[in-house]
């Protein structure tokens, strides 16, 4: 009965990452999972939509997971090493960028972010909706808008990237700029 139940909840989660709905497909692979501890599919597939997320550490325990299962064949063993290369080329970068937010330097951090971070973890929701609070920040509302605007592609249900362009959208200085964006489009 656990078996099939687990079952159940992989394959809504394998639907639902398929929907681009990667933070509602974690929460029917954390079900799976709890289901059946011995499913590496729902663990290794756990692990990549938490990676899309943003969610390193918890993507790294999840294929860790998946490898005490299962060592031979497993892809969770690529999925490490690949997360662990990226890691190690991007602390500096890290370091960086908390230095520059520290000194206010926003937009040069979200070019850091942008062009030495991203690039190496395969587009993640989680920094590109931090790219895109540093676009704002720095009074770059229209790439802050185009961030959030690409994480709702990537994870429909995504909450955080769905308050900020909410809040976006509310701001009176947001709705002139589209004023005046279509007025000039008419022209």
């Amino acid at each position: 009965m656990f078996e099939s139940l687990s079952g159940f909840f992989y394959n809504s989660g394998l639907r639902l990452a398929g929907e681009d709905q990667i933070s509602k497909a974690v929460q029917n692979l954390v079900k799976a999972v709890s289901y059946n501890s011995d499913n590496i599919e729902a663990w290794n597939l756990a692990g990549l939509c938490y990676y899309r997320l943003g969610k390193y550490k918890t993507a790294e325990y999840c294929w860790k997971q998946s490898v005490n299962k299962r060592r031979e064949g497993n892809a969770a063993n690529d999925f490490l090493e690949d997360l662990r290369i990226s890691q190690a080329e991007t602390a500096p970068y890290f370091s960086q960028v908390a230095s520059l937010c520290q000194q206010r330097k926003y937009g040069y951090a979200a070019g850091i972010v942008s062009k030495e971070i991203c690039t190496r973890f395969d587009l993640s929701v989680g920094l590109l909706n931090f790219l895109g609070v540093l676009r704002m920040i720095d009074g770059k509302t229209k790439e802050a808008v185009k961030c959030w605007t690409t994480v709702l592609n990537m994870d429909k249900s995504n909450a955080d990237a769905d308050l900020y362009l909410t809040n976006m959208e509310n701001r009176l200085s947001y709705r002139l700029l589209k004023l005046l964006d279509r007025l000039y489009k008419r022209e």
